[in-house]
């Protein structure tokens, strides 16, 4: 039984996690390109087969660390961050050991790669983006116990009280200074966001205006075809040339009929005719028609449901709507990569979020996915919304995700989308369950 994998509070600390320990690929090649060279290094020079055993200990710590913060597993739970946290801790204790152990050695060739692993942990902890406050408090208790250690390892080398109180006070402020350039970066943090959700209330203004002038602009060029060609038709006199001004009249006209539909769609108000729906069997009967819709370069994958999902919906207006919905991948795509349908099981409304649908759980979920470049955060926000769209002029009238979003709610779910990992765009059309199957 799968769950949403649509950001929560608990997932969305997680992709934090992920986002800043792994999320740039070259980054991550080259802090791990420096953990092997340095403890093959300091094996060679020591001697010694215990920086190998670390270096074997670190690597599948980072590895468990890895498999359990990626975003792609879609499983969010509290256990699971809590799990993440404590894995984080274990591997930032497994490899402050080795340089903090390293200052104790006699040889003073030692000391110095052991300064510069500890400052370049420093460093890399300050500049990073710091993911969440639990890190913070986690980064900042080991700060302080490599101090403490330092403070310790130095205790026989001093002589006199008043150099005891300095080390002693020196390291305590150090230890503030940290916390408090991570505590800075966490309060940018709340304020970007802060930021972000005035923005978003100023766009909403922003979208009525364009949804107004959507409307004004479309029905306009439909009114002025309609009428441009009635008064050709009456100033022909080849029946061939008055035909085919009547035809464009048609097409004219039926553009305007679309957009209308659309609207309705949009706002909700679509007559629909739910029925009693399988899913699996629906998404089966699907893939021979989005077979001959795309193109032979796209590649569709139709996942079969692991459970007997069942849902009440009008069939021909969910068709039409995961028709839009690939359609819209394969031109995100750009006519060439994968596409992902399936279903999924919700039990939650906070595994529903964004989406938030007005009935209750619990939600079946069916989603596409492309292999696109994906979008920004300000374009994912606007994307339902009507007339806008990211083709080009002419290239589409920004109704389509619009309509799907409507059906989705007047059908007692929601619209859910988001970013896919590691690209492309996820997109989930959530309804309730039917009862006697929750």
């Amino acid at each position: 039984m799968n769950v949403s994998p649509m950001p929560n509070e608990t997932s969305a600390r997680l992709i934090r996690l992920y986002r800043a320990d792994f999320g740039t690929k070259s980054e991550v090649i080259v802090r791990m390109g420096g953990v092997v060279f340095a403890a093959i290094a300091l094996s060679l020079v020591t001697g010694s087969a215990l920086f190998i055993a670390w270096l074997g200990l670190y690597l599948i710590q980072q590895a468990i660390y890895f498999r359990v913060i990626d975003p792609r597993r879609r499983k969010y739970s509290m256990r699971r961050f809590q799990l993440a946290l404590v894995l984080y801790s274990i591997g930032t204790a497994i490899f402050l050991s080795v340089p903090l152990n390293l200052l104790t050695w006699p040889s003073p060739s030692m000391y110095m790669p052991a300064v510069f692993a500890l400052l370049g942990t420093v460093l890399y902890a300050i500049q990073r983006e710091n993911p969440t406050s639990d890190v913070l408090m986690i980064d900042t208790g080991f700060f302080a116990a490599g101090c403490a250690w330092i403070f310790y390892i130095s205790l026989p080398k001093l002589d006199f009280f008043l150099d005891h109180a300095v080390l002693l006070g020196f390291c305590v402020l150090v230890t503030y200074l940290f916390f408090r350039a991570q505590d800075v970066e966490l309060r940018r943090q709340a304020a970007r966001r802060v930021a972000e959700r005035r923005y978003a209330q100023a766009q909403k203004a922003r979208a009525l205006n364009q949804f107004v002038g959507g409307v004004a602009h479309d029905f306009n060029n439909q009114i002025t075809a309609i009428m441009g060609n009635l008064e050709l038709f009456e100033l022909l006199d080849d029946p061939d040339e008055r035909r085919s001004a009547m035809q464009q009249c048609r097409i004219a006209a039926d553009r305007a009929a679309l957009t209308v539909q659309q609207l309705v769609a949009s706002s909700g108000r679509t007559r629909l005719q739910p029925v009693r729906l399988e899913i699996d069997t629906f998404l089966k009967d699907l893939d021979p028609v989005l077979t001959d819709l795309l193109d032979p370069k796209v590649e569709l994958d139709i996942k079969s449901a692991d459970y007997d999902f069942q849902v009440s919906v009008d069939r021909d207006m969910l068709e039409t709507c995961l028709i839009q919905l690939s359609l819209n991948a394969q031109d995100a795509m750009q006519g060439e990569g994968r596409i992902e349908i399936g279903a999924r099981r919700v039990l939650s409304r906070a595994a529903a979020a964004p989406g938030q649908p007005e009935s209750d759980p619990p939600y079946i979920g069916i989603y596409v996915q492309d292999a696109g470049p994906g979008v920004s955060d300000e374009t994912l926000s606007k994307l339902s919304e009507p007339f806008y769209t990211t083709k080009g002029v002419g290239a589409g009238t920004g109704l389509g995700l619009s309509a799907v979003s409507g059906f989705a709610k007047q059908s007692g779910g929601a619209l859910v989308l988001d970013n896919a990992l590691p690209s492309g765009l996820h997109v989930m059309i959530l309804l309730p369950q039917t009862r006697d199957l929750a």
